[in-house]
């Protein structure tokens, strides 16, 4: 019986040697195969998505069709604090906003999510998405496609007034769009004949 268990250990001992021995130098693998090592391929790089909307507080004008600008027909939609839905009250602006996107189906739009600035910044800026993907979705249970629609959350930046006033925060908790001009526009969401 002993000597099994002497015969069980030496075995088990002489697996863990060879499992943890040192795998062989490439150069010497080489040198006994007569085969060069093949290197190890390089690691793709990870894909970059393009943040195509411009800084907060960069410029929004211009003609060239890779700059996105605000249009007087979509403004802004505001929430209450810590809110992800839009406040009752602009649920018809926000309708009118989707009726202006299918109206126009070339343009691409950028929706900007917005916080006061109560709050840590990493949860306001979480808030800010939260807020940008709701109107998404929200635009396109209206009927307009996902494909067009890119969410960005700015949180903090980008405050449209500094005072610490009630009235002054609810302005700057929105939803701003920005649209690519890259067809003509329909210059009204009723279709033309």
């Amino acid at each position: 019986m002993m000597s099994r268990v002497t015969g069980v250990l030496a075995l088990t001992l002489a697996l863990l040697a060879l499992g943890c021995a040192r795998s062989p130098e490439p150069a010497r693998v080489a040198a006994v195969t007569g085969l060069a090592p093949t290197p190890a391929p390089a690691p793709t790089p990870a894909p970059t998505w393009p943040d195509t909307a411009p800084a907060p507080d960069g410029p929004t004008s211009g003609t060239s069709p890779e700059t996105f600008v605000a249009r007087e027909e979509l403004p802004d939609v505001h929430f209450a604090s810590g809110e992800i839905r839009v406040e009752r009250r602009e649920w018809t602006t926000l309708d009118a906003v989707a009726v202006w996107l299918k109206a126009n189906p070339g343009q691409l739009v950028i929706v900007e999510g917005y916080t006061d600035v109560v709050g840590p910044r990493a949860a306001n800026l979480a808030l800010a998405q939260r807020r940008a993907r709701w109107v998404m979705d929200y635009l396109v249970t209206k009927g307009v496609p996902a494909e067009r629609i890119t969410a960005v959350a700015r949180g903090e930046s980008g405050t449209l007034c500094a005072d610490r006033s009630a009235t002054c925060q609810r302005r700057n908790r929105r939803v701003h769009f920005l649209v690519r001009e890259s067809e003509p526009l329909q210059l009204s969401a009723s279709p033309s004949r």
